[in-house]
């Protein structure tokens, strides 16, 4: 017995001996979503409950919208004898889904494409030679019209729910207070941080204003926790704080994730933490390949005529990202009446379509980890657009609530599920590390 006792007084500690009960502050988002429907008058309601395992602040508040762009072409099929899919020509397709965007659904990339197993999916390598009929075209989805990115707008309350009041006087207009769903604004900082209690909670209720537009709203808290533990200080001491004879360097760890555009494909990538670094910031970026969609098919000479343009004179890539008439060449792709044009010059062959791959219309759902503290920076998956504002690069950088050191030795872990997309997705964590030794 008296062994046993001696074990416990060594394992815990008793006060004053160095090993106190401290509590670690980490930025967090809580995010609500909502399922949009394009019925305006339509309410919807959801909760936040704030983790039993500390209080949380919260200092701004940003949302996204992750639309469902791809829509049915409905019945446009009219061929007798079934077909390769390769085979179609452009003539056969609506106008519309060419001004906005064709491509194939990913769900039926296997009709369309012969695919290949890789690591990082299914990849088509060619066009399939099995025949489908206009019946299957017709009555399935296998090619679909992409919709361009719509802008929506809702009324918008919030309730704390244990003081049972509203945080606005009426409900409050999405533009006006949140700014536009592009992204493309600041995150909306609060007048003054909020503190919610741990187990408190917080009411959010949406009503829909956009018509005739479907998808996923995420609102965003943007903030930080203080989770309560029982580590001592020396697990915690370290970073430029604790060495007044440091040198600060700006230092930036770099995610690349590779893009692939399967919907709800799951890609990760760990950085392995090699010393003291405090980050202050997170941005990001798709790096692509270029928007030109050659035709095989141009000749060298004379008219090119677009309406017999078969897809298997397109690049693979072009119906897997999705391809439109360049905005600026429709005078020069269709004639009087809305028909294709049957004899383009060939010189413009390279430069009448364009890939809908752009890096601002990138759309993913994405988590962080760190594992020092063994933790996630979020309660659930965060919308690109709501976590870190525009895809097009037209915002600032997005500032922690709170900086976030990271343990030396540990590894932070950034998972990303695509939704619109393929390319090499950079996730960068902007901060500063400390060097040993006075600076001169």
């Amino acid at each position: 017995m008296q062994r046993v006792s001696a074990r416990r007084r060594t394992q815990y500690p008793q006060a004053g001996s160095g090993f106190t009960p401290v509590s670690r502050t980490m930025p967090f988002d809580y995010v609500v979503e909502f399922p949009i429907s394009g019925n305006p008058g339509q309410s919807r309601e959801s909760v936040i409950n704030i983790s039993p395992d500390g209080p949380y602040t919260a200092a701004a508040i940003s949302y996204g919208f992750d639309q469902e762009r791809g829509v049915s072409l409905g019945g446009f099929a009219s061929f007798t004898n079934a077909i390769a899919p390769g085979a179609l020509t452009l003539g056969q397709f609506p106008t519309a889904s060419l001004l906005d965007g064709l491509r194939v659904n990913p769900k039926f990339v296997p009709v369309v494409f012969e695919v290949r197993a890789t690591e990082n999916g299914l990849v088509p390598s060619r066009y399939s030679t099995a025949p489908v009929s206009a019946a299957q075209l017709n009555s399935s989805r296998i090619f679909e019209r992409v919709v361009p990115p719509t802008p929506i707008d809702f009324f918008l309350s919030i309730t704390d729910t244990a003081s049972g009041r509203e945080l606005q006087a009426q409900p409050s207009y999405s533009v006006a207070t949140l700014g536009e769903s592009s992204g493309r604004r600041p995150f909306r900082a609060l007048p003054a941080p909020v503190r919610l209690d741990a187990r408190s909670s917080l009411r959010f209720q949406i009503i829909e204003r956009t018509p005739n537009v479907s998808g996923t709203l995420f609102i965003n808290l943007i903030g930080y926790h203080e989770f309560v533990g029982g580590c001592s200080p020396q697990s915690r001491s370290f970073g430029p704080a604790d060495d007044p004879g440091a040198r600060l360097i700006p230092f930036d760890y770099v995610s690349r994730l590779a893009l692939t555009g399967q919907a709800d494909r799951r890609v990760e990538h760990e950085i392995i933490v090699d010393g003291s670094f405090v980050a202050s910031s997170i941005s990001y970026g798709l790096q692509t390949d270029s928007a030109d969609i050659p035709i095989a098919s141009a000749p060298g000479s004379g008219g090119l005529d677009l309406s017999n343009v078969r897809l298997d004179e397109l690049p693979i890539r072009a119906l897997v990202e999705g391809f439109r008439v360049r905005p600026e060449m429709t005078r020069f792709a269709f004639l009087d009446g809305g028909l294709l044009n049957t004899s383009l010059n060939p010189a413009l062959s390279g430069r009448i379509f364009e890939t809908l791959n752009q890096p601002e219309s990138v759309s993913f759902r994405y988590s962080l980890f760190d594992s020092g503290a063994g933790r996630e920076l979020q309660n659930q998956a965060v919308h690109n657009i709501a976590g870190l504002g525009s895809a097009g690069g037209e915002r600032p950088f997005k500032r922690f609530a709170r900086p976030l050191r990271l343990e030396p030795s540990s590894t932070f872990r950034v998972s990303v599920v695509e939704r619109f997309g393929r390319g090499e997705l950079f996730v960068v964590l902007q901060g500063h590390r400390a060097l040993a030794g006075a600076m001169r």
